[in-house]
């Protein structure tokens, strides 16, 4: 029995990973339940998917309460690993089983800050009851063997999609009247929560500076706690008739099949699922080399990849694909197949062998 635990009250990359991997793991009979907070988006699609889900208040990553149920769920529930998807689960997890729990302990790491030094820092990442931790690009797993974790402990595991939902792309002409854009003008997409290592600031700060005469127009997707210093941004730069924020949206794919142009401008990315959804979509792509995101793409091919808070280069790029649309179609097409070894299917298989080099054909038995 393999049991997730998630700690996210939102729905984010992070719980979609969890949510296409229970997913796989389901479509190969292998049991698993997953913890998470009552109510939240990920506890909502478990149940409609018929996935076994605890609801569980998880205050803190010192919620002791909480660490005590995870060790009671383990011992009634015969769990044999634990894989743990947030950062504060990774404690929970930990101090659940420490030396209490003879199982496995496996981490996913999918952000690509440093740990801190602190005392209590030093003791969650290396303690030796964590038997591997799984980050999503290789830049992470980078980081993570600065902050003196053995690399013998990090096994890259990138971050997938369902290439299915790209395969008939929606007409996004509905879309197109709903914001007022004209036909002809080219419309450039960025998809990602409004907060600081996105860093929409400078994506904003970019668009100032192109210079083509061509009608274009910016939709910024998502909501976040930066939503009100961005649009006062954008009304200092007199760019009020430039971007439009559109707020949260579900309606991904047809976004997706509106935009001519994708672009992520993040300072910091674990890898960004978002701009694999836009290379499914065969989209060309403007974005930074935050974190895992040059993993992804390719310069100059399907993309144009630009320094962390470059706006002169970002606004060149965005200029170049504005004003030609033989190369919007020769970077969208390659990005269509590159993206195909970034399947969630390959992110599951992956999984699964780190799963069975701990718990073998047991991975399969019936409880």
């Amino acid at each position: 029995m393999i049991l997730h635990i998630n700690t996210s009250r939102e729905w984010r990359g992070g719980e979609q990973q969890l949510f296409y991997l229970a997913q796989g793991l389901s479509l190969e009979k292998i049991n698993q339940i997953i913890i998470g907070i009552p109510g939240s988006p990920l506890e909502e699609r478990c149940l409609a998917e018929g996935f076994e889900f605890i609801p569980l208040e998880m205050k803190s990553e010192l919620d002791f309460r909480a660490i005590r149920s995870i060790r009671a769920i383990c011992q009634s529930k015969k769990v044999s690993l634990i894989h743990t998807h947030t950062g504060h689960a990774h404690t929970l997890a930990l101090l659940a089983k420490r030396k209490h729990l003879n199982i496995p302990l496996i981490v996913s790491r999918r952000v690509d800050f440093k740990p801190a030094q602190s005392f209590f820092s030093r003791w969650k990442y290396k303690h030796p009851a964590i038997n591997y931790y799984l980050p999503v690009s290789h830049k992470i797993r980078s980081i993570m063997i600065e902050a003196g974790i053995s690399p013998e402990r990090l096994i890259t595991v990138y971050s997938g999609i369902d290439l299915k939902r790209f395969v008939k792309m929606a007409s996004g002409e509905t879309l197109r009247e709903e914001f007022s854009i004209p036909k002809k003008t080219i419309i450039i997409g960025n998809i990602a929560a409004l907060v600081d290592h996105k860093d929409q600031e400078t994506l904003i700060r970019s668009i100032a500076k192109i210079k083509t005469e061509l009608p274009f127009k910016l939709l910024i997707v998502g909501e976040g706690k930066l939503e009100k210093k961005l649009k006062a941004i954008t009304r200092e730069l007199g760019l009020e008739e430039k971007i439009i924020f559109t707020g949260y949206r579900k309606d991904i794919p047809e976004l997706l099949s509106l935009f001519d142009i994708f672009t992520l401008t993040s300072k910091e990315e674990g890898l960004g699922t978002s701009v694999l959804d836009a290379m499914a979509a065969g989209l060309p792509i403007v974005a930074t080399r935050g974190g895992g995101i040059a993993e992804m793409l390719t310069h100059e091919k399907g993309a144009y990849l630009a320094n962390v808070a470059d706006t002169d280069s970002l606004a060149q790029y965005y200029n170049d694909l504005i004003e030609s649309e033989v190369l919007r179609s020769t970077f969208g097409s390659f990005n269509k197949q590159s993206v195909k070894r970034f399947s969630f299917q390959n992110t599951v298989q992956k999984t699964k062998l780190i799963y069975y080099s701990f718990l073998g054909d047991s991975l399969y038995e019936k409880v």
